[in-house]
């Protein structure tokens, strides 16, 4: 199947979609988006990040890497939500006995 041949099937298919979930027509699905979902998928369900790399074709794991900096990114936005009381946002602040054990090590 050519790049334009699935770009094509994916439009269609977002098009369909889109009669139940209005919101898909404002929203830009690519291959590379649903490529980029499966990655986050087995990330989060705890697949090795060096399993999904090969899984993807890259060639470094620094390129594997940007979906675990994207992870790690949405925890912190989650515990922020959960963690919130009116403005103030949760920050995790360590005793300083870990700190000081963390700088003996």
């Amino acid at each position: 199947m050519t790049r334009s041949g699935a770009r094509f099937r994916i439009s269609k298919i977002v098009e369909q979609a889109a009669t139940v979930v209005p919101s898909l027509r404002e929203k830009n699905i690519t291959p590379h988006s649903f490529r980029h979902s499966a990655a986050m998928n087995l990330l989060q369900s705890g697949v090795d990040i060096s399993t999904i790399a090969i899984w993807l074709g890259h060639s470094s794991l620094e390129t594997t890497h940007k979906y675990m900096v994207a992870d790690m990114e949405n925890k912190r936005r989650a515990m922020e939500k959960a963690g919130s009381s009116g403005n103030a946002l949760y920050k995790y602040k360590p005793s300083t006995d870990l700190l000081s054990f963390l700088n003996s090590l």
